[in-house]
């Protein structure tokens, strides 16, 4: 904060005249100026009096462009100050709620570790977040045979305001009903999750998946094949369009495909109504669906034409989350060779179009833990994880023809992304998070053809648009890629299990708590870019009002 002070003083240069004492405090120092009325002729007073306030309006003005100058700059290249404020606690409204579903004639609610978990995931428009609670008790009595879990859904406003419950269930070893994490549609306009019944033993019996608008209307229920359940956490047997509100559900004999805004569906018959599916994925256009049948057979749907085509069939293939090249035209697979038992054992990589022909072999991995892990933008390349005989890890580019370039080495926690303006991220997981305190903790490194960056011991990280948003010692740090300049923002909490930023970037979930980004008493945006954006319609930011002292004394020599 930069405060100026003008006063009139005693001048001891002149005779029955006054100077002007300016006094600039900043971060409780100050400097101080003083400036007397010189005259080098004759004069009036009135010429005496119009250049001696010419001399200070010169010199207040070079003092502010030099204040301006040394500011220091934030990631958004704005000069702004962020604080973070609680909106809300979950534990308040939800909290309360999950805890009034528990049956305490049969349930210890008591034991002080028995407090409900809370994930957020958030709207893609920004304006709403789901939440997926979940509360683990124990039988009254103690023991953990008949323990169960109680889960809930809930939606909510942003900033964590209008919480309803949207449905809940409780599972256990004998037998029960669970919510699954829910998931949003590309607009938003949409989101669906699974109730699945199941037995002893926790076997599903049913999958019944409920598609609703934001606004909570039932749009479509729908009985899917609990046998294509593989995990509740992540569930493949539906998913949605990465370009219209459409949704893939996988049911016995069939695909289906409903478009929840024109509230039709299309039905694809399978070859085989007992047949075991997996990995299925939308093209990055919309306009087709993979997915391995029987570990053996890659099929692609055609929507658009209406079409199944098988284009490979082998013993035992399968495929990576990277599947789909950017350009929708290219898919990448893996072929299971050799046996682990005589040390032949290789996952053979291949690239082929998706009209079908020859795949075209482009790497060897002799180990499941190396893996491709994405494309690059420009459908040529690979971002890969390979590891090496002496169990050591790199990142490599790989091209489609089959040339590799090795990036960056690390330990079996490394991992990478292809991020915005040219960069590789890599993560590299400490080992430290297996002692005490059992904190998670990562280095990073962002590094381009020109430049390298390291951020150690981070917590939790996030592309927004090409800026990289980045947690550690309890800060929040937006790194502007461009520019490299970091805006820190403080965060009030110091332990956290759980971190995420909204996509407005105006909220931030920590554990069960709804923070909201604050600059001058108004919410602002960390927006998909580089620029800080603030929502309350003003245009005055907190360095301009920091100076407000010296515009004023500014238009006062004016006259």
């Amino acid at each position: 904060m930069i405060q100026f002070k003008v006063m009139s003083i005693p001048c001891s240069c002149t005779t029955n005249k006054a100077c002007i004492l300016l006094i600039v405090e900043q971060q409780g120092h100050d400097q101080r100026q003083i400036f007397p009325r010189k005259t080098v002729k004759k004069s009036s007073k009135i010429e005496d009096d119009q250049m001696f306030k010419k001399q200070i309006k010169l010199t207040l003005m070079f003092i502010a462009l030099v204040c301006l100058s040394f500011q220091p700059v934030s990631a958004s290249g704005s000069l702004k100050q962020v604080n973070v404020t609680e909106v809300s606690d979950l534990n308040q409204i939800a909290g309360k709620d999950i805890i009034s579903l528990v049956e305490t004639n049969r349930l210890d609610i008591s034991n002080i570790n028995n407090k409900p978990v809370f994930n957020v995931i958030w709207n893609p428009d920004g304006s709403q977040m789901l939440i997926d609670a979940s509360l683990f008790l124990l039988p009254k009595g103690g023991g953990d045979f008949n323990s169960s879990l109680i889960s809930a859904l809930y939606i909510a406003n942003a900033n964590g305001s209008d919480v309803k419950r949207v449905a809940w269930g409780e599972s256990s070893y004998s037998g029960s009903k669970s919510v699954t994490a829910p998931v949003w549609s590309h607009s938003g306009a949409y989101f669906a999750y699974m109730e699945l019944s199941k037995e002893r033993m926790y076997r599903v019996t049913s999958s019944q998946l409920i598609i609703m608008s934001s606004d909570m209307q039932l749009t479509q229920q729908v009985e899917l094949d609990p046998e294509m359940i593989e995990l509740e956490s992540d569930p493949s047997n539906f998913k949605y369009s990465p370009t219209e509100d459409k949704i893939a559900a996988l049911m016995p004999g069939n695909l289906i495909i409903y478009d929840l805004e024109e509230n039709t569906n299309l039905v694809f018959n399978l070859p085989d109504d007992t047949a075991d599916v997996e990995n299925m994925e939308w093209s990055p256009d919309g306009e087709k669906i993979v997915f391995i049948q029987n570990i053996c057979n890659i099929i692609i749907v055609d929507i658009e034409k209406r079409e199944l085509n098988q284009i490979y069939s082998a013993e035992h293939v399968g495929m990576y989350d990277a599947q789909w090249s950017p350009d929708s035209n290219k898919l990448i697979f893996y072929e299971i060779s050799g046996s682990e038992e005589d040390g032949t054992l290789n996952y053979d990589i291949y690239a082929i179009n998706d009209s079908g022909g020859n795949p075209e072999k482009i790497a060897v991995f002799d180990s499941g833990s190396s893996r491709v892990i994405q494309w690059y933008p420009d459908s040529e390349k690979l971002l890969v994880k390979k590891r090496s005989d002496d169990d050591t890890y790199a990142l490599y580019s790989l091209s489609i023809i089959g040339k590799m370039g090795k990036l960056i080495e690390g330990n079996h926690g490394l991992d990478g992304m292809v991020g915005p303006n040219g960069y590789i991220l890599a993560t590299d997981l400490n080992p430290s998070y297996r002692v005490p305190p059992y904190i998670k903790t990562s280095n990073l490194f962002l590094f381009n053809e020109l430049d390298k960056l390291t951020i150690e011991n981070v917590t939790y990280h996030t592309w927004k648009g090409t800026d990289l948003l980045f947690v550690k010692d309890n800060e929040i740090s937006v790194l502007n890629t461009s520019t490299h300049d970091i805006q820190d923002i403080p965060l009030p909490v110091k332990n956290y299990d759980r971190i995420n930023v909204a996509p407005s970037g105006r909220f931030i979930a920590v554990d069960n708590n709804i923070f909201g980004f604050y600059e001058q008493g108004h919410s602002i945006n960390i927006t998909a870019g580089n620029d800080m954006k603030d929502n309350s319609g003003g245009n005055t930011t907190e360095e301009t009002s920091n100076y407000k002292d010296l515009l004023q004394l500014l238009q006062l020599w004016e006259y």
